[in-house]
């Protein structure tokens, strides 16, 4: 039976180069989301009375909070890719 060889690397650190700015790219978007949705939980948590809330809002109030967590930890995964790559692609400017 003969040995299956690895999956193929990219041959041209360009495309490595691109995914990498893609993914900062996108980690950017990730954090402005996750900030903003951060405000809005805020807001709603502290702006709206608890005692007069549906039960169905009050959950939809918590979730902005669960759903902020989940950006950032995503933000964070995304950075250490990004730092990974970073570290082993060579320097565009030399």
């Amino acid at each position: 039976m003969a040995k299956q060889s690895p999956p193929p690397v990219p041959e041209k650190p360009a495309v490595l180069a691109k995914s990498l700015k893609e993914n900062k790219e996108a980690a950017q978007v990730v954090q402005k989301a996750s900030d903003e949705l951060a405000v809005v939980h805020a807001v709603l948590d502290q702006e709206v009375p608890k005692n007069s809330l549906p039960p169905e809002v009050d959950r939809a109030v918590e979730r902005t909070e669960q759903i902020e967590k989940q950006l950032s930890a995503s933000v964070e995964k995304l950075k250490k890719v990004n730092e990974t790559l970073a570290r082993v692609l060579p320097d565009p400017k030399a």
